[in-house]
């Protein structure tokens, strides 16, 4: 892939942090910058609008607050639509945005909460505040998080995470130049998130990426 590639992601998680750093760098030497990013969306974002739009916003901003970056990531999570009980799913959404302003998205494996907890999660609490964990487990949400305690570490946030981010870089790994536009995704949302999508001021700028 050529010289190091910098990645901004918009979060100062950890996990997420982590998970970028994992995927990224089966494919090249990276350096991943996080850096906390503001985003129009609830605390808890619920339908695909919302959460595309956070994890837009997260990336387009992680990429305008850091210059020497060729990537930016974000991610965000929360119930989307499906065909379910709820007619949700807990679902994790990674968005990359490059230098060309162009976005690919990815999408976790999903899974089903029960009505009580998709309700409260509707009124604005996050999932780490709508389940019922244990007293003594602490906050696992930044370890492995409500799916993990579930399947009893069979599957973790990050596993979710990762998977996230590996298949928002799926289709960088073919034939990019037929990634949606940033222009053409906000169409799609019908909104506009905080903020633009700067283009690289010169041609190596934007071709330093994956």
């Amino acid at each position: 892939m050529g010289s190091r590639i910098i990645i901004a992601i918009g979060s100062l998680n950890p996990l997420k942090v982590r998970s970028v750093v994992r995927v990224f760098s089966r494919f090249a030497d990276v350096d991943v910058i996080a850096v906390d990013v503001p985003t129009s969306i609830p605390r808890q974002p619920v339908g695909s609008r919302d959460i595309v739009l956070g994890a837009l916003e997260r990336a387009l901003g992680a990429l305008n607050l850091t210059p020497e970056a060729s990537l930016g990531v974000g991610i965000e999570a929360g119930p989307m639509e499906f065909y379910s009980k709820t007619g949700f799913l807990e679902t994790q959404v990674a968005v990359i945005v490059d230098r060309n302003c162009k976005a690919s998205i990815g999408l976790s494996p999903s899974f089903e909460l029960d009505p009580n907890t998709v309700r409260r999660m509707m009124m604005g609490e996050e999932l780490s505040q709508a389940v019922q964990i244990p007293r003594h487990l602490g906050d696992i949400g930044e370890l492995i998080g409500y799916i993990g305690y579930i399947t009893q570490g069979l599957v973790t946030r990050q596993d979710l995470t990762e998977a996230a981010v590996a298949m928002a870089l799926t289709p960088r790994l073919q034939k990019p130049e037929w990634l949606l536009s940033v222009e053409e995704l906000i169409e799609m949302l019908s909104v506009k998130p905080l903020y633009e999508c700067l283009r690289a001021v010169t041609q190596q700028a934007a071709d330093h990426s994956l």
